[in-house]
């Protein structure tokens, strides 16, 4: 695994993580969403399937990113 999640994470198959990655308490990344490289995704945040999200991107806590 080439990025790092917390155990309380949920990481959909089917979802695309770059390298060093790192995602932390009580995300969810569904299954389609696309995450570039060096990415942090805080506590309690939802990435959406069919979402794309680039390289070196900082996510605060309690965001949810849909598509569309």
């Amino acid at each position: 695994m080439s990025y790092q999640s917390h155990p309380t994470a949920v990481i959909d198959d089917g979802a695309a993580i770059g390298d060093g990655t790192r995602i932390w308490h009580f995300a969810h990344i569904c299954t389609g969403a696309e995450i570039g490289e060096r990415c942090i995704f805080g506590q309690n945040t939802m990435v959406a399937g069919g979402t794309v999200i680039g390289s070196n991107v900082k996510v605060q806590n309690n965001v949810a990113i849909y598509t569309g």
